[in-house]
């Protein structure tokens, strides 16, 4: 059996609840924020990387351990979680299907590559100036922390490709432990809420959103006071809200709010837009929901449709 090489950081379990099945394969309406250009690939073709959690070791099981522990610890009872969360006349869920569901989410929260490509972005950036100096000093070598690194016979291309191979391995394994670690301190107070809405929602390839108690304070990801908030499907949004002592712990209870009218237009602007703004490459959805999307920074078009809504709900005059 040929070992796992491409890796997905947004897994297809998930991207299937927003896609079309067509035989066997699934195919999800995506748009590419760089371009506009809006396609339909097949999910196994998007939001995957070569070698992505991959570790070294002698054999395949060391090599594939992260990937197998994402896929039997959060990916293979996605289905059943998913199945309870849509379900209306569900209000309660047992401890360990609490605990399945807040794992998933902070597990899509920490194994996203946004992480990776903002970690590389900024050591290619400091390893391009100490390389440039190096040149102009006419030396072949820094130091890079306390490690002496050669630059002699190296192209920057070359030493910052050198780099990322060698901290994959470390912020893989670093998403890991900040899973289990937030994990730990959430499902100590989370509440569990699913908010149903009559307009569309999309996601994207950096799907959760998180949001502090103090709206003026800039929040810490790993702060288990946040609100996390992912799209689940196309008019279901899961957020995880540390709730729990303001409800007199009953943590068991799953949290139902179906939006409706204004309202529900609110909440999947507020979330689109969301999405938009904190997709690393794309928006994804069903294909009316990426084709309704208007990408809308200062609001003025939400504006219009709310003020457009409210009039179509006011009594004609006589």
């Amino acid at each position: 059996m040929t070992e796992t090489r491409r890796m997905h950081y947004v897994p297809r379990v998930y991207l299937e609840k927003f896609a079309k099945q067509r035989g066997d394969e699934y195919y999800i309406c995506a748009l590419e924020k760089q371009t506009g250009k809006i396609f339909n690939p097949n999910i196994k073709k998007i939001c995957v990387e070569t070698d992505l959690y991959l570790l070294d070791g002698s054999t395949e099981g060391e090599r594939q351990m992260i990937e197998k522990l994402y896929n039997d610890l959060f990916e293979r009872e996605y289905n059943k979680i998913h199945k309870i969360l849509v379900d209306d006349s569900r209000d309660a869920i047992t401890m360990e299907e609490r605990y399945d569901i807040i794992s998933f989410v902070v597990s899509m929260f920490y194994r996203n590559n946004v992480w990776n490509a903002g970690y590389n972005k900024l050591i290619d950036e400091t390893l391009a100036k100490a390389y440039h100096l190096s040149k102009a000093n006419e030396k072949d070598s820094f130091f890079f922390g306390e490690q002496e690194v050669s630059i002699a016979g190296k192209s920057l291309e070359e030493l910052q490709k050198e780099n990322r191979d060698k901290d994959r391995q470390m912020l893989a394994l670093n998403a890991i432990q900040r899973i289990f670690e937030l994990t730990r301190m959430r499902v100590v107070n989370d509440v569990v809420t699913v908010v149903k809405t009559e307009d569309l929602i999309v996601t994207s390839d950096n799907p959760v959103s998180f949001r502090g108690e103090k709206v003026n304070v800039r929040p810490i990801p790993i702060d288990p006071n946040n609100t996390l908030s992912l799209p689940i499907d196309d008019c279901h949004l899961l957020q995880l809200r540390p709730w729990g002592d303001k409800l007199d712990n009953n943590l068991t209870m799953l949290g139902r709010m179906s939006e409706f009218s204004i309202v529900s237009g609110i909440v999947a602007e507020t979330n689109n837009q969301f999405q938009y703004n904190q997709a690393e490459r794309f928006l994804l959805g069903t294909e009316d929901g990426i084709r309704g999307f208007q990408y809308d920074p200062n609001g003025e078009l939400f504006k219009k449709k709310i003020q457009a809504k409210f009039a179509s709900r006011m009594p004609k005059p006589q």
